[in-house]
C-alpha cells in the first residue's frame, strides 16, 4: 500500500499550495487516491500504473470532447511516481445515496443516464489508443488483477475476457467497462453527473461492457432487461441479450470468488 509519507512530497511538488491532504472516504482496493485541498480548489490525486495513466488522460479527453462527462485528467511523472491529477468533482455518489436510502424508481433513472453516455461511448474512436499497452479491456483486467490478486489469477482472468471480447467489429467501441455505483456522481437532487474511475475504460465488445455495467444493477434487485430495453430505444441498436445477462451473472460470480480470495490472502 502506497504510505502517505511517500505520496505527500509528491503532490506537494505538484500542487505547492495544497493542504489538508487525505485519503477519501471510500477507498479502492489499492488506497492510491488522496483529495488535496488548495488555494486553487480541490483536487484528486491518483498515483497509477504509467500504461493504465497514459491510457486515462487520452480516455478522459476523447469522452470529454464527446459530451460524457468525466474527470479532465491530467497525468504528472514526478519522484517515480505516475499520478492522474484533476479537479474534485462536487457531488456525492450513487453509492453513498442508496445507502442513504434513495428510492428504487431513482436509481433506475440514474442509471438511463449512465445508459445515454453509454450510448455515446459507441461512437468514439477507438483509435485513440493506437499503440498503448492498455489499449483493450483484457489488457487493463490484467494490470489490475494482478494488483488486487496475483499474476496467475490475472493471467486466467484477462484470457477470459480477450475471448469474450472476440466477435463483430461492428460491435467494438470505447466503454467504460467498470461502471459501478461508487464511481458515478450525482448531484444534490439526486440526478446523474459524471462517471470517474476510467481504469477500466477501454476497446471492448459492447455486450461485454453492457453486461458489467448492469451486473451491480442486477445486484440492486433491479431487472437488467429494462436498461437493455432502454438503451435498444434509444440508440436504435441491438444487444445480444443472452450475452449481456451472461457476463452479469459471470461477473457477480467472479467478483465474489476474487474478493474472497483477496481477503483470505490479506488474512494470512
Amino acid at each position: 500500500m502506497l504510505k502517505d509519507s511517500d505520496a505527500f512530497p509528491v503532490i506537494h511538488s505538484i500542487i505547492p499550495h495544497a493542504y489538508n491532504i487525505k485519503r477519501p472516504t471510500l477507498q479502492g482496493s489499492l488506497r492510491s487516491v488522496f483529495i488535496a485541498k488548495s488555494i486553487d480548489g480541490h483536487f484528486v490525486c491518483k498515483f497509477n500504473h504509467k500504461d493504465l495513466a497514459q491510457k486515462n488522460e487520452i480516455i478522459s479527453k476523447t469522452m470529454l470532447s464527446d459530451g460524457i462527462n468525466v474527470p479532465d485528467i491530467k497525468i504528472y511523472n514526478e519522484g517515480g511516481f505516475f499520478i492522474e491529477v484533476y479537479r474534485l468533482i462536487p457531488g456525492k455518489t450513487l453509492y453513498e445515496h442508496i445507502g442513504n436510502g434513495l428510492p428504487s424508481e431513482k436509481i433506475q433513472y440514474v442509471y438511463h443516464d449512465i445508459v445515454d453516455a453509454f450510448i455515446k461511448m459507441g461512437s468514439l474512436p477507438t483509435k485513440a489508443l493506437d499503440g498503448l499497452k492498455c489499449s483493450r479491456t483484457d489488457q487493463v483486467a490484467k494490470a489490475n488483477i494482478t494488483d488486487t490478486n496475483n499474476r496467475i489469477i490475472a493471467a486466467i482472468c484477462s484470457k477470459a475476457i480477450k475471448t469474450v471480447n472476440n466477435g463483430d467489429q461492428a460491435h467494438k467501441g470505447l466503454y467504460h467497462c467498470g461502471i459501478t455505483p461508487k464511481n458515478v456522481i450525482l448531484n444534490d437532487a439526486c440526478q446523474f453527473k459524471a462517471i470517474l474511475d476510467l481504469d477500466e475504460a477501454a476497446i471492448a465488445d459492447k455486450n461485454y461492457a453492457f453486461g458489467m455495467m448492469v451486473a451491480k444493477y442486477q445486484q440492486l434487485g433491479q431487472n437488467i432487461n429494462d436498461l437493455i430495453d432502454y438503451y435498444e430505444l434509444k440508440s436504435g441498436k441491438k444487444l445480444n441479450h443472452k450475452k449481456v445477462q451472461r457476463i452479469a451473472n459471470i461477473t457477480n460470480a467472479g467478483k465474489s470468488i476474487l474478493w474472497h480470495i483477496s481477503h483470505l490472502t490479506k488474512t494470512k
